[in-house]
């Protein structure tokens, strides 16, 4: 590690890491408005004001955190299990005659009162006593599922698939894919320039695709300063379904949080203590309460941000509180935030495959640190065959469930972390002899 927790790099160095953490946030969130913008049948001018308001929460919320909450520099980000049940429950909703609008109105509801449970679990201490649950095992069933639920994405996005509506590989955006990886992988073996990989492979990348004429115009805006506002989608609707639906989705995320944690830890070669947890689950909390306030998808810390870290080798927090702070000025400045939602998606997918790989690396290390004798090999074996055979199941093969159902058995990611969690604390649970036995002949 070049630069530790603690430290503070030099003057440039430290700019430079912020623009490469700002960079890394904007590519990882600006996505899931302009998606959740086309489900819902937003206007562009609608779009655009729902990109601002997740910017500028996404560093308030990440802010609050490194400073006060969990202080890893780690940034909250759109949670794909939130949007994955907005875009679920706007088809299930539209079928049933609501309006898109009122099921956002419900969403908001249902935000804010997944925030109160994980503020609750946090000042209670229950947070803290979770991570107990999450064993090497368990954390690494989760990191490797996590790889493999995005590697889908992050080659049909380096392929060129769904950039400017093609559906088809575009063979001359898969050849600078790899290109950008072969650059990035070589930066990164280069003491000099390896914190700032990522960050010199989106520039080449997307001055690359300026001169080829690849890029998509900035979209001109008439105002200057565009404050963040209150209740997107309207004022809040109670609606029982998507309220619990949302409550639970809040508890399950619980688990998101904690093996998050452990993964970063990791990364820094630091152990998150009781206090750091329970501090994480509260403004983890207050991150939910500001995303239904606001209106947007609702913000877990993005486990990415270790990936980013093991890369560059640099969680220096300094950096990252710059950066924030940089994420919030995008979300009050519209032409700021129109010209970086220009980012070419196949160049920001090909810089951060090698951090991506970052997270499956981390998944087999847990897995190597344990003994493969028949349980663990049962027990890892089950969780992941289930939940990577879960992502292979089509979307649509789940309308006709009750949403609930749906939501729990459709997220392969989701499914196998819990079938892991049933497994190796329930079914195979160690008994405390035995394992006592084990410490004593290790001793």
């Amino acid at each position: 590690m070049r630069y530790g927790l603690h430290d503070k790099p030099p003057v440039g160095t430290t700019l430079l890491s912020a623009l490469q953490w700002m960079i890394v946030t904007v590519s990882s969130s600006v996505a899931v408005p302009l998606m959740i913008g086309d489900v819902y049948g937003l206007q562009p001018d609608e779009i655009g004001k729902l990109m601002q308001q997740s910017m500028f929460f996404i560093g308030f919320a990440s802010l609050l955190q490194v400073w006060i909450g969990h202080r890893y520099p780690m940034m909250e980000g759109p949670a794909g299990l939130w949007w994955g049940i907005f875009v679920i429950l706007a088809q299930i909703g539209t079928s049933l005659g609501l309006h898109p609008q009122e099921i956002g109105q419900s969403f908001q509801l249902g935000l804010m009162m997944a925030g109160v449970l994980f503020i609750v679990f946090g000042m209670l201490g229950w947070v803290g006593k979770l991570q107990r649950w999450f064993t090497p095992l368990v954390s690494g069933t989760y990191m490797i599922l996590l790889a493999v639920s995005l590697c889908s994405n992050i080659l049909a996005g380096m392929l060129g698939i769904g950039f400017q509506h093609s559906r088809e590989v575009q063979p001359m955006i898969a050849l600078v894919s790899i290109a950008i990886v072969a650059l990035v992988i070589w930066l990164t073996r280069l003491k000099r320039f390896s914190s700032f990989a990522v960050l010199i492979g989106m520039v080449v990348g997307w001055v690359f695709y300026a001169v080829m004429g690849w890029t998509e115009p900035v979209r001109p805006t008439d105002q200057v300063i565009a404050w963040p506002s209150l209740f997107f989608w309207g004022a809040p609707r109670w609606d029982w379904g998507i309220v619990l639906t949302s409550t639970l989705t809040g508890f399950v995320l619980l688990t998101n949080l904690v093996t998050s944690l452990v993964v970063m830890g990791k990364a820094t070669n630091t152990e998150p203590t009781l206090k750091q947890y329970n501090r994480g689950g509260v403004f983890t909390g207050v991150s939910h309460i500001l995303s239904g306030l606001s209106g947007v998808v609702g913000m877990i810390p993005l486990s990415l941000a270790a990936a980013v870290i093991q890369t560059t080798r640099m969680a220096s927090r300094l950096p990252f509180m710059l950066a924030m702070v940089g994420i919030m000025v995008i979300g009050l400045f519209p032409a700021i935030s129109h010209f970086l939602a220009a980012l070419p998606t196949p160049v920001a997918y090909a810089a951060l495959f090698i951090t991506y790989t970052k997270l499956l690396g981390f998944g087999l290390k847990d897995y190597v640190s344990m003994e493969m004798d028949e349980r663990t090999i049962t027990v890892g074996g089950s969780s992941l065959l289930v939940g990577i055979g879960i992502m292979f199941v089509p979307a649509t093969a789940w309308q006709n469930m009750p949403p609930m159902i749906s939501f729990l058995f459709g997220n392969g990611l989701l499914l196998g972390v819990i079938v892991c969690l049933l497994l190796e604390h329930v079914v195979f649970r160690k008994r405390e002899g035995s394992e006592g036995q084990k410490d004593g002949h290790a001793a």
